[in-house]
């Protein structure tokens, strides 16, 4: 299991739907945002992993659970921390709390995200040991 990185962000009008919240998609964004921001806290971008350690992460999966709406201004803050490792894959649990809200407060929403590590024939790799470590800090 890793640290756990937080980052808040605020909902913006251009990321509403039809009905007045924000749309589903924007939530996968913000999560995908949420994993680059855990990983510039320790020194990386999804383009300096391969030069670095010779593979690609990707998503492989992606559960996402929506349990309230989010409007116009709200304040959000948003957990990210690997709770997996495996071989070739490790898992990510992605929570946004309203920023408001203490730790206990039920998540507005939460996603549990699986990336695999890709080698240049683009079949799954094993995940190098410098590589683990490092999201492990």
């Amino acid at each position: 299991m890793s640290a756990v990185s937080t980052f808040e962000v605020e909902a913006r009008s251009y990321e509403l739907d039809a009905y007045g919240h924000v749309n589903q998609a924007t939530h996968v964004l913000w999560f995908e945002h949420g994993r680059l921001v855990f990983l510039r806290e320790r020194g990386m971008t999804y383009t300096s992993i391969p030069d670095v350690y010779g593979v690609h992460v990707m998503v492989l999966r992606q559960d996402v659970t929506y349990r309230g709406q989010i409007h116009l201004g709200d304040q959000l803050r948003m957990t990210s921390q690997i709770t997996r490792f495996g071989r070739t894959s490790f898992t990510w649990s992605q929570t946004l709390h309203r920023a408001d809200a203490d730790d206990d407060a039920a998540p507005v929403t939460v996603a549990e995200v699986t990336m695999v590590c890709v080698g240049a024939d683009s079949a799954a790799a094993p995940m190098p040991d410098e590589l683990r470590g490092r999201l492990e800090g």
